[in-house]
């Protein structure tokens, strides 16, 4: 895992964008799905980051638990489905 570096001040309030890849790094079995966007944003807070976040999780959601989608949703995490990983959807947005 590469280290994270502190938010520069010029970048200190910039507009964040987390890509979460679901295959590779899933919700863990028993954790509550409506804890991953303040333990996000909790992180980039310790590290000097205050602007606005969006979070995008992407994967073959059909692996994911409904209540886990549901949860993720609620909490404002785009979910996108996608079955050919990050480049697939990169062309999707582009």
């Amino acid at each position: 895992m590469k280290p994270n570096f502190k938010a520069a001040p010029e970048f200190a309030t910039s507009k964040t964008a987390v890509w979460w890849d679901m295959g590779d790094c899933p919700v863990p079995d028993g954790y509550d799905a409506r804890r991953v966007v303040p333990s996000i944003e909790g992180a980039l807070k310790k590290l000097g980051y205050s602007g606005p976040v969006t979070i995008t999780a992407y994967g073959d959601l059909k692996h994911t638990p409904q209540h886990v989608l549901r949860r993720l949703s609620s909490t404002g995490v785009d979910l996108q489905h996608t079955v050919k990983g990050l480049d697939f959807l990169l062309f999707l947005i582009i």
